[in-house]
């Protein structure tokens, strides 16, 4: 079945390779970006572009969008990537979330999909069970030198949750990305913060999680694995589990 996409954050490497990947397999892709000269990087890759800064937008103007649009899939791969100091992390990463979130619901949308991060959860909660005592200094580390990011990451996917009865969601969470070849294996669930996932990979995972209704209202972490994605995805959808459940 053919899927028609809109990504916001269009212009992200992951979102780049998820518009190649998506493109390569028949499907549509619209990609949302606040810059016109980001228009022919995403036309390249055979993405359609469209023009909105989740900054300055009201969740009206998503919807008309949606309705220009009529997608199927909503994904959001949108950061502010540490640019603009702490306020525009708050504006673009849990703000932007928020009216996307809440235009969907408006406009009659239902899957979405988002790009959040492994170890996103409330510091003044216990650990993870399947934590090391490396990962949880890992934890700390991270958490130390993205505090802005990680609280804004976390009040997002936290308003995501709230809205499970409008929103087939599901939360995607890489570890650091790298820029490594993809290799097309993964691991999916209980995974170790002391390892990284190739952006490619990240890429062509959201999109399989985007095709297997199964991975509704999931959370799941991922690093570079040795499992096939497709394999990996599917065992996790069957499985029941999910990664992290968020307290709402």
């Amino acid at each position: 079945m053919t899927e028609t996409f809109i990504v916001f954050g269009g212009h992200g490497k992951v979102a780049l390779l998820f518009t190649k990947y998506a493109v390569e397999a028949g499907h549509k892709v619209f990609s949302v970006v606040r810059k016109t000269e980001q228009f022919k990087d995403i036309e390249a890759l055979g993405g359609i572009p469209k023009l909105l800064s989740l900054e300055d937008t009201t969740v009206k103007e998503i919807v008309e969008l949606f309705k220009q649009v009529d997608p199927s899939i909503v994904i959001f791969s949108a950061g502010a990537g540490g640019k603009g100091g702490p306020e525009r992390t708050k504006h673009v990463d849990f703000e932007g979330c928020v009216k996307v979130c809440d235009a969907m619901i408006e406009a009659g949308l239902r899957r979405f999909l988002v790009v959040s991060a492994c170890d996103n959860r409330d510091m003044d909660k216990p650990v993870p069970a399947h934590y090391t005592n490396e990962d949880i200094e890992a934890s700390k580390w991270i958490h130390g030198v993205l505090d802005n990011y990680y609280r804004w990451k976390l009040a997002a996917d936290k308003e995501i949750v709230r809205r499970t009865d409008k929103l087939d969601w599901t939360i995607a969470r890489p570890s650091g990305l790298s820029d490594e070849e993809a290799s097309g294996k993964i691991q999916l669930g209980h995974v170790t913060l002391r390892v990284t996932i190739a952006r490619g990979n990240v890429a062509k995972t959201l999109l399989a999680l985007a095709l297997n209704p199964k991975t509704i209202h999931k959370t799941i972490d991922m690093t570079d694995g040795a499992t096939p994605i497709d394999k990996a995805v599917e065992a996790y959808a069957e499985s029941g589990e999910t990664s992290y459940v968020y307290e709402i």
